[in-house]
């Protein structure tokens, strides 16, 4: 990390010290920002090296490896006494779907089109139901009424995909709908204040930009490559606990002066003035003795509106 008198050091270790970072969740974090735009690939060894400054031991994170290799995360290989840990398909799933959100957020407009999931009176028992529930709202779902769910982003497709990751396919309806114009009754749209915690988001999108808004003028010094790789990592593992739990409205359906919006802004400019350095680190550690480590993606160039000019 850095020198210990530094004021980026002396930022960083209050950081951790007020929020210290769960393993398996910074494991996730990493392995989707920084390891799957190079092919997924990384020894063990090097794993425990890059999380270490970032105060995660190397039992926490056997252990992290460990489960998510159960939960099919990741896969192993052994090459004689060494472990080279690779994403999943369905982990590479998993990172496709959340960059969306982590990297482009909500789109400002909207068709109007809602994605409904409807729970039949029957045919689900109440531990199913409340799977359901809680793996649609993650996704972003809110309840308009009992058993019905809706989202006016997200595709049919992702809420297939929550029926078939609980084995209940053919247990729930998953339709489109839209407001029907001048056929008079209750806009979905205006029960947003009631089926979303807006104001819990909000207060975390503040929060985000209270904390890392004094790291550009700190970064007005260009960092070292480790220095750097720290801040990125944390900064998007903070960033991607808040907006995997937004439900990431439509502009019309947000507050005026919607936190987020800044908060993505500040997000970016940081990402982006840390994100060679960091590359820089990561290769030093995990493209070394590695075939599978590859050339950084091409479409990382896209991600929070674009690498800057």
């Amino acid at each position: 990390m850095a020198n210990p008198q530094s004021p980026l050091d002396r930022f960083l270790s209050r950081l951790l010290k007020s929020d210290p970072p769960r393993a398996k969740s910074l494991c996730v974090s990493l392995l989707g920002d920084a390891l799957a735009p190079h092919g997924g690939a990384i020894w063990l060894g090097d794993l425990i090296a890059l999380l270490a400054p970032l105060g995660i031991n190397e039992r926490l994170l056997r252990t992290s490896v460990f489960r998510l290799v159960a939960q099919n995360w990741l896969q192993s290989e052994r090459h004689g006494r060494r472990s080279l840990y690779l994403i999943s398909e369905q982990g590479l799933r998993h990172t496709a779907h959340a960059s969306q959100r982590i990297y482009e957020g909500a789109a400002r407009d909207w068709n109007g089109e809602w994605t409904l999931v409807a729970l039949p009176r029957t045919g689900n028992g109440l531990a199913e139901r409340a799977e359901l529930r809680r793996e649609l709202v993650w996704e972003g779902f809110g309840m308009i009424a009992p058993g019905l769910f809706a989202h006016p982003h997200t595709e049919a497709r992702a809420a297939h995909d929550i029926l078939d990751k609980l084995g209940i396919p053919d247990r729930a309806l998953v339709l489109s709908a839209r407001d029907l114009a001048g056929a008079g009754g209750l806009p979905i749209a205006s029960l947003a204040s009631q089926c979303w915690n807006l104001d819990d988001v909000a207060e975390q999108y503040r929060q985000f930009s209270r904390n890392f808004g004094p790291l550009e003028k700190l970064l007005e010094e260009p960092p070292s490559p480790p220095e750097a790789f720290v801040v990125r990592v944390m900064l998007l593992h903070h960033w991607r606990r808040i907006v995997l739990h937004d439900p990431q409205l439509p502009g019309p359906m947000l507050p005026d002066n919607w936190p987020g919006h800044a908060a993505r802004e500040l997000c970016g400019r940081i990402y982006w003035k840390v994100f060679d350095a960091s590359e820089t680190h990561l290769a030093a550690l995990a493209g070394q003795d590695n075939e599978r480590f590859a050339p950084l993606a091409g479409d990382i160039a896209g991600r929070f509106g674009g690498r800057p000019a």
